[in-house]
């Protein structure tokens, strides 16, 4: 089993440029994942010249290369009436708004690229964990809109395995919005895509900090294999660096929680089994606190199987074992299945599980906490963002400027998630008591 994520097979993260030849520019942003890449690309169609990109590792290495490549029509992770207890209605309502626009708004920016990233959009399925989520989800149905209705519909347990060939769901959910990408040939594309517009896109190199002078920035970068540093004048700077927030921007750190979202990928199958097991090659999600998520291949031969496997920090090899069985679990026939792949990449959480853009007390912008739905929304984010940098009109509502909390007598070491990984653990189970 290799240890680097299936996704590198085709697309390898890449180094960029390694010298700067110029150290002044228009804007600068840290991290060169889906969120700064998309705010890059808004930037520079409007017209903003001289954008760099800077990475401590190669170009995408982050999520944005890791993830399970699953999209779709996206909603917060909770209810409006808690939205408005949190944001005030306006707020809420706006911020709902923009979770609702990313998967269009991703749509729209696919159609500019000119790589292929094996765009899917055969829709997705939900798994209700227990009776009472199956009939949450139904309530949630018949809430939509007449339009959005007809592009959802609830499939009960008895008729269940039409759709997916197991047995641990009491009934699923299934989304016409919705498929996959190859998240790694993704980022790819929206790095070309990039360049096209002049934007210059490095790695290597580890933000330190910026401070203001004559009211610009002077952001100060470290060579990650030399250690020198190099300091950059900047009119703007973006931390889009989401899980991977370090020790250098510490107002960030004290309100995200990187978490390690771990992934497997099986050995090639048989078509006709991956048909019989994930008809019609959709994705697969469920309601549970320890959630699955699941789908096929590009190719439709392999499982690409991702969860919270562990909640302390571990191994590529322990976190394919807590994966397999998870698995084996949903596919008890995968007995024999051999695995090609098991890897992790760090998903960022907000304490409110709300995504936010706004600006920190120092001046630098930023884009975080996906809680684990990003591919669409941190796409979207990142041209919300670039909204915000250039001061255009009624940009200020929904997630950006939005509350974001702190977590106090916290600073970025998440020691509390096995504790909350027994919780979870015993939520789930006793979902399903007396059904």
């Amino acid at each position: 089993m290799k240890t680097t994520p299936f996704w590198w097979e085709e697309a390898e993260p890449t180094h960029g440029e390694r010298t700067f030849d110029q150290t002044r520019c228009d804007v600068l942003i840290v991290g060169s994942g889906y969120a700064g890449i998309n705010a890059a690309i808004t930037l520079a169609e409007a017209g903003v010249k001289d954008i760099f990109v800077v990475d401590a590792m190669r170009i995408g290495e982050g999520a944005s290369s890791r993830n399970g490549g699953q999209i779709g029509r996206n909603s917060p992770k909770f209810s409006l009436a808690e939205g408005i207890k949190r944001f005030g209605e306006q707020r809420a309502r706006e911020i709902i708004e923009d979770y609702d626009r990313s998967f269009d708004f991703m749509l729209d920016r696919a159609k500019t690229l000119t790589d292929d990233f094996d765009l899917n959009l055969t829709g997705g399925l939900v798994g209700a964990h227990s009776r009472n989520d199956y009939e949450a989800l139904s309530v949630s149905v018949a809430a939509l809109p007449a339009e959005r209705r007809a592009q959802s519909r609830m499939i009960p347990e008895a008729e269940m395995k039409q759709y997916l060939r197991t047995d641990i769901y009491r009934g699923l959910m299934l989304r016409a919005e919705g498929g996959s990408v190859h998240p790694a040939k993704y980022i790819r594309a929206l790095v070309n895509r990039a360049r096209t517009l002049g934007v210059r896109v490095f790695s290597g190199w580890r933000y330190l900090g910026a401070t203001d002078q004559a009211g610009r920035k002077i952001a100060t970068l470290q060579d990650v294999t030399s250690s020198k540093s190099v300091t950059i004048n900047a009119g703007k700077v973006l931390a889009a660096v989401n899980g991977y927030t370090g020790k250098e921007v510490p107002w960030l750190r004290q309100r995200t929680i990187p978490v390690q979202s771990y992934m497997i990928a099986t050995e090639q199958l048989p078509l006709e089994q991956m048909e019989e097991l994930i008809p019609h090659n959709r994705t697969v999600g469920d309601t549970k606190h320890i959630l699955y998520y699941f789908r096929r291949s590009p190719d439709g031969t392999r499982i690409l199987f991702g969860g919270r496997a562990r909640f302390r920090t571990s191994t590529e090899e322990q976190g394919a074992v807590g994966l397999l069985k998870f698995l084996l679990h949903t596919f008890p026939s995968l007995e024999k299945v051999k695995l090609s792949h098991g890897w992790y990449g760090n998903v960022c959480f907000a304490y409110d599980f709300c995504s936010h853009v706004g600006r920190m007390p120092d001046g630098v912008y930023y884009i975080s906490c996906c809680n684990g739905g990003g591919v669409s929304m941190m796409t979207y984010l990142g041209h919300r963002c670039a909204e915000m940098m250039m001061d255009v009109p009624d940009h200020d509502r929904g997630i950006v400027n939005s509350r974001f909390p702190q977590l106090y007598f916290y600073n970025g070491h998440p020691w509390f998630l096995p504790a909350v990984g027994t919780y979870y653990r015993f939520l789930d189970r006793a979902a399903r008591w007396g059904e």
